[in-house]
């Protein structure tokens, strides 16, 4: 709701903002456009100077493109899932641990966003966080999940949970810490 605070000059006042991110019609429709662009016929010019039948088979094609994308049943899904890979979550720097990691065991992980997206694949395992799509090995999943189920765990249960290497496990960290979707240090 748009609204507008104001108090009389000399009165005590305490006001209180809670944000809530919403998601509307035109935000929906914004990212369909987005989807468009992966459609080679979207990406060309327009017939501006040709004739008004070409023009009109153009419109008529371009009408039906995104009239399949809002017909698909699972589109709400899709886009909840793509919000929800770029919430950037609450920053946090990763001190003193700016410049790298150092492969200590002890230190812990967590993710910055409560709202990352976890995709396994045969070949590899996608991580949509904070803005940022991350794609690693599929020995990788046993690192990520307990993240992005919301735990704040050490390298060293991240490292034998996945039988990886410490150094591995902290390169993986530094990589999303680095894109600002993970934070490490030692009193999380």
């Amino acid at each position: 709701m748009w609204h507008a605070v104001s108090v009389d000059q000399g009165v005590r006042s305490l006001y209180v903002t809670c944000g809530l991110q919403t998601h509307t019609p035109t935000d929906l429709m914004t990212w369909v456009c987005e989807q468009l662009l992966t459609h080679e016929d979207w990406r060309r010019d327009l017939p501006l100077l040709t004739s008004p039948d070409v023009q009109a088979d153009a419109v008529d094609r371009m009408r039906k493109r995104p009239a399949e994308l809002l017909d698909d049943p699972t589109l709400l899904a899709r886009y909840r899932a793509a919000m929800d890979g770029q919430d950037v979550g609450r920053m946090m720097p990763s001190l003193p641990y700016i410049d790298g990691i150092p492969a200590d065991g002890s230190l812990r992980v967590r993710l910055t966003t409560a709202r990352a997206v976890l995709e396994t694949g045969q070949d590899a395992v996608t991580l949509s966080a904070a803005g940022s799509t991350y794609e690693f090995a599929p020995e990788a999943e046993a690192v990520l999940r307990p993240l992005v189920d919301g735990h704040t765990v050490d390298l060293a249960t991240l490292a034998d949970t996945a039988g990886l290497a410490l150094e591995d496990v902290t390169e993986l960290v530094q990589e999303l810490v680095a894109g600002q979707a993970a934070v490490v240090g030692s009193l999380l």
